[in-house]
């Protein structure tokens, strides 16, 4: 049941991203939540079961779904050192930066061939996790979903002092649930090693309620986090877009009376169909050529040059942005 829960608990934030995914042909936290929404899934005992019989009884559903959660934790990962941390951005990085994603599923594949489970089971600690090859299996995605919740909370932790509203509140979310993740995750595989070796006392936290409340408040965090950033994302570009339709409207009239006055020659070539955006910088910038053309015989008043002035400065920081 609670492998369900996290299931809907993702894709429910799947379904928040789909609108950015649409807008920006691609999302980094859409693919992040289908990913680990699949692996929750099939972690469902009445699905794990008879899907991994019809695949040979060998917990291969394991190795997929584990993969799965190894993918999307890579692309959350992605996702928000991007949004935080811009001077690392994807579009800086090389292949060499995903040699860890690569290694994590080497060394999984690896290490669960070298398992050979020889019948379906979805306690695999308790079946398996005696033996030192299944017990590295388990520890390689422990440790490796444990890394990246350990990044993903300090670049949270770096960046947050210079975030505000809400966008520091919902990050403080996404950095608190990655932690408290990291740790867990740290925990479970030091407990994996301690079922296949005598070095540490064997304990067990995966099977406790506890570990099951950590896991879901992680999640839950994160998730919430993550979904009020795409709600305020949206509610922002709603809010830029009434600005510029008023302005728009607002602008238009001095534009027409400036040009009016030095000769509608020097407008540039009118596209309607652009976004806003672009036609009201091009209104800017045909105003201010008009205003240089008139000389000393300004088009406008005071107030409008004022005016124009000020929606210059507001396209300028919409476009930084």
């Amino acid at each position: 049941m609670t492998s369900l829960l996290m299931a809907v608990a993702l894709a429910m934030l799947a379904a928040a991203r789909i609108p950015a995914s649409r807008r920006k042909g691609s999302d980094t936290v859409f693919f992040a939540a289908v990913f680990a929404s699949l692996s929750a899934v099939l972690i469902y005992p009445p699905i794990y079961i008879p899907l991994d019989g019809l695949l040979g009884g060998t917990n291969v559903v394991k190795l997929v779904l584990q993969s799965l959660m190894v993918l999307g934790l890579w692309f959350l990962r992605t996702a928000i050192i991007d949004a935080v941390s811009p001077e690392t951005s994807s579009s800086q990085r090389t292949s060499l930066h995903r040699i860890p994603l690569f290694l994590a599923l080497a060394a999984q594949t690896v290490t669960f061939i070298l398992s050979a489970p020889t019948r379906t089971t979805t306690q695999w600690s308790d079946d398996y996790g005696a033996e030192l090859m299944p017990a590295l299996f388990s520890l390689t995605v422990d440790w490796y979903v444990a890394w990246v919740c350990a990044e993903i909370a300090y670049t949270c932790l770096r960046f947050i002092p210079r975030m505000s509203g809400t966008f520091r509140r919902s990050f403080t979310l996404v950095g608190t649930g990655c932690g408290i993740g990291a740790i867990t995750m740290f925990v479970m595989g030091v407990e994996a090693l301690s079922l296949a070796t005598t070095v540490i006392p064997t304990f067990n936290l995966r099977d406790t309620a506890t570990y099951k409340l950590l896991e879901l408040t992680s999640i839950a965090l994160v998730g919430i986090g993550l979904t009020l950033t795409s709600i305020i994302g949206r509610r922002d570009r709603l809010r830029i877009a009434r600005w510029e339709v008023d302005t728009l409207k607002q602008i238009r009239p001095i534009h027409d009376r400036a040009l009016g006055c030095v000769g509608k020659n020097r407008a540039l070539r009118a596209d309607e169909t652009a976004p806003a955006q672009d036609r009201l910088h091009r209104m800017v910038v045909e105003i201010w050529d008009a205003e240089l053309a008139a000389g000393s015989s300004s088009v406008l008043t005071a107030e409008e040059r004022d005016y124009i002035l000020s929606v210059e400065r507001r396209l300028d920081l919409e476009h930084s942005h």
